[in-house]
């Protein structure tokens, strides 16, 4: 079950984060923040996975979105959440940030109809490049 998360879920989803991105976590203080920030929006799916998603104006941003165990529908289902949230809170498009070596992550969001819009190089920091996406959420 996908529910909302606020800043009391700032250390459930920090654990979440750092078994997804084992190299790079975000830490409780970092996520407390954030979800105390005017827009943002925090989703937990109780089978493991988390997202964060700041609304500003008509665009809204996927800030990160993480699971435990991959291949099991989580990212989708979070994805599918945080989109439907966007919308609903008047955003006409969504963007994101994707490492161009993270070929699961970016056939989810292609699946999920996000286009390419930007390239950032060496943006991570391993020295990896990021994609940048963006999905219109209204015709």
């Amino acid at each position: 079950m996908i529910v909302p998360a606020g800043p009391a879920h700032a250390g459930i989803m920090a654990a979440i984060h750092k078994t997804a991105f084992p190299d790079d976590p975000w830490d409780e203080p970092s996520f407390a923040i954030l979800l105390n920030q005017p827009g943002v929006r925090g989703l937990i799916d109780d089978r493991g996975g988390i997202l964060l998603l700041r609304i500003a104006a008509d665009e809204a941003e996927i800030l990160t979105i993480g699971v435990t165990t991959p291949r099991q529908g989580i990212a989708r289902a979070l994805l599918t959440a945080g989109i439907a949230a966007a919308r609903s809170a008047g955003a006409a498009t969504i963007f994101l940030e994707v490492a161009a070596t993270n070929a699961p992550a970016r056939a989810l969001y292609a699946a999920a109809g996000f286009t390419q819009s930007g390239h950032r190089p060496r943006y991570y920091p391993n020295g990896a490049d990021a994609l940048v996406l963006s999905l219109k959420t209204s015709p």
